[in-house]
């Protein structure tokens, strides 16, 4: 069968002829891939940059996907077994591992969705523990994951959603309550945009961030001067775009009600990861939930490889 395969650490995949997997327990469930989303983590993972990487090659690149079994069954996917990934004609996962796609859900979407959509959904959930009295922040609110985290605090009760980010016109289509560009700011104007963000975030009490870094010292900053110092505040970092490393003030874990806790795959446990995908799927087709992606053929890997991960690109097999 075809498969995308990546021979060293961080070599690009090629297409190669590979055998087939096996079924050798009862758990191991074989899938012939429909969809597969390219996402950051799973191009990261497949190369052995991410934490959670197997560093064992060759092996069959992708990490997530939609796949069908011999029964007709769709199934979403995230992890596969020994060497076998995504990108595929077919591939080995625990069947324990997968969540069935509603008739209501296409494949396209379900592979793009999945793992923008947990991404937020565990964190307002399982990390922050979302009301219906609670103020989100969405930093990052400019690419798939955290354009659709604006719907998601939407969908699951918010009361109010603000996003942050340089791309003006992407921010200002995301559908928040209010938002902010950094863009707009010179070098000179710090002290000023540290001041509007200040009391446009005021009275923020779930910060879900995508971009870590320099944004994030100035949230934190902002939160520390103009936020009730009585109000908790739950700041869930997901991604690093930005940066994967921040000045933390002292001053503000002793003098805010501020509780810093990661959202991934290391901190949600398997039944967590599994329910959440199931309720996106859910939220999905309630909410008529999208994201933007763009198809490519399997033979075309290297050509997807190197887009942006916005729009979403799914290899289509």
């Amino acid at each position: 069968m075809k498969a995308a395969v990546i021979r060293n650490k961080g070599a690009l995949p090629t297409i190669e002829e590979i055998d087939e997997p096996i079924q050798r327990t009862e758990d191991d469930l074989i899938l012939t891939v429909k969809a597969s989303a390219l996402t950051m983590v799973s191009k990261a993972v497949s190369l052995g940059s991410h934490y959670s990487s197997r560093n064992s090659f060759p092996k069959v690149a992708g990490m997530e996907g939609v796949g069908e079994s011999k029964n007709g069954e769709r199934f979403y996917f995230n992890g596969s077994k020994g060497m076998y990934g995504a990108l595929a004609e077919k591939t080995l996962v625990d069947k324990n591992r997968t969540v069935k796609i509603p008739d209501e859900l296409d494949i396209v979407t379900a592979a793009a969705i999945a793992n923008p959509g947990m991404s937020s959904y565990a964190a307002l959930v399982y990390r922050a523990k979302i009301t219906k009295d609670d103020v989100v922040l969405i930093n990052g609110a400019t690419g798939t994951a955290g354009t659709l985290a604006v719907k998601m605090a939407y969908a699951l009760g918010a009361k109010k959603v603000i996003a942050t980010g340089r791309n003006k016109e992407a921010l200002k289509n995301a559908g928040a309550d209010d938002y902010l560009s950094s863009s707009d700011y010179q070098d000179d104007q710090q002290t000023q945009y540290l001041y509007d963000l200040g009391k446009m975030i005021s009275d923020v009490t779930i910060v879900l961030d995508y971009l870590w870094g320099k944004p994030a010292e100035q949230i934190m900053q902002a939160l520390y001067q103009f936020s009730d110092r009585h109000s908790e505040i739950r700041y869930i970092q997901i991604g690093s775009l930005a940066s994967s490393d921040i000045d933390l003030p002292s001053t503000l874990l002793r003098s805010t009600n501020f509780t810093l806790m990661g959202s991934g795959l290391g901190s949600l446990n398997k039944k967590e990861v599994i329910s959440s995908i199931e309720k996106v799927f859910e939220l999905a087709i309630n909410n008529h939930l999208n994201v933007p992606y763009a198809t490519f053929k399997l033979e075309n890997i290297k050509e997807a490889w190197t887009k942006p991960s916005h729009p979403r690109p799914i290899i289509i097999i």
